[in-house]
C-alpha cells in the first residue's frame, strides 16, 4: 500500500516536471511573460564586434550583418572591400578598440562574429587575443573558408555552415588540448550570402549576448534563455549562468 509519504512526494515530483514541461514547451520569447512581467534582460558589459565578408561595402552583398547589428544596437559594424583591407585594416582596427577596452575594463565581456572572410579574421582575433590573455564571451563563425583554431581563452563558439552549392562548409575546430570551450555547430538551407541574414541565425547570436534574471531557492542567477527558434545555452549543464 502506497505511504503517505510516498505519495506526497510523488505528488512533488510531478508538480515540478508539469512546470518543466510547461516552461520547456513555451515559446522563447513568452518565457518572460511566463516568469513574470516585471523581467527585463539583465545589463550585460558586452563589446560586440561584427566583421563581414569580402566585397561587404556593396549594400546586396553585406546586408544580413547590417541588419544584425540593426538589431543589436551597440555592436560595431565593418565592413570592408578586399582582404587586403580587410587583414591589414580591419582586424588589427577591431584588436586595439579590444585592447583599449579591456584595458579600461578587465570585466568587459568581448564578442566576435564574423562572415565568411570575416570568419577568417574573428579566429584570428581569438587567436591574438589569447596570446595577450583576453578572454572572447562569445564567437559567431558564419561559414568562414580558412579558419583559425579556436584557443581556450573562448567561452563559446558557434559555428553556422550553409548547404547548398556556393557554400563554404569549414567547420570550427578547437586548438589542441582546449576542453573548455563550449561548441556548437548548426547547418542551414541557405546561400552563403543569405546565412549573415538568415533568421534562426540572428536569433541564435542575440540569445547567446542576452541574459535574464532567475530566481533559484530564492536567488537571482542569470541565464542565457533560447530564442526564437534557436536554442540557448542549458544554465544546468554549461557555464552560461553569468
Amino acid at each position: 500500500m502506497m505511504t503517505l509519504r510516498t505519495a506526497l512526494r510523488d505528488g512533488l515530483v510531478g508538480a515540478a516536471l508539469a512546470v518543466l514541461m510547461a516552461v520547456s514547451a513555451t515559446p522563447a520569447m513568452s518565457q518572460q511573460a511566463y516568469f513574470g512581467q516585471g523581467t527585463h534582460p539583465v545589463p550585460q558589459n558586452h563589446r560586440t564586434y561584427l566583421v563581414n565578408g569580402l566585397a561587404s561595402v556593396m549594400p546586396f552583398i553585406g546586408y544580413g550583418f547590417a541588419n544584425l547589428k540593426a538589431k543589436l544596437g551597440d555592436a560595431k559594424h565593418y565592413s570592408y572591400a578586399t582582404p587586403v583591407e580587410g587583414r591589414l585594416v580591419v582586424q588589427p582596427l577591431v584588436l586595439s578598440e579590444i585592447r583599449r577596452e579591456f584595458a579600461r575594463d578587465p570585466s568587459v565581456q568581448i564578442n566576435l562574429v564574423g562572415i565568411s572572410y570575416g570568419g577568417n579574421i574573428v579566429t584570428s582575433l581569438a587567436a591574438e587575443l589569447y596570446s595577450e590573455g583576453i578572454p572572447v564571451n562569445y564567437l559567431g563563425v558564419l561559414d568562414g573558408p580558412v579558419l583559425a583554431a579556436i584557443p581556450p581563452n573562448v567561452h563559446r563558439v558557434d559555428n553556422f555552415i550553409c548547404r547548398i552549392p556556393g557554400c563554404i562548409g569549414s567547420k570550427v575546430r578547437l586548438t589542441k588540448g582546449n576542453n573548455v570551450t563550449l561548441h556548437t555547430e548548426f547547418k542551414y538551407t541557405t546561400t552563403h550570402v543569405g546565412l549573415g541574414d538568415f533568421a534562426k541565425v540572428h536569433n541564435r547570436i542575440i540569445g547567446q549576448l542576452t541574459a535574464y534574471p532567475m530566481l533559484v531557492a530564492g536567488h537571482p542567477i542569470e541565464t542565457v534563455p533560447a530564442y526564437g527558434d534557436a536554442p540557448g545555452i542549458d544554465p544546468l549543464t554549461t557555464a552560461s549562468i553569468q
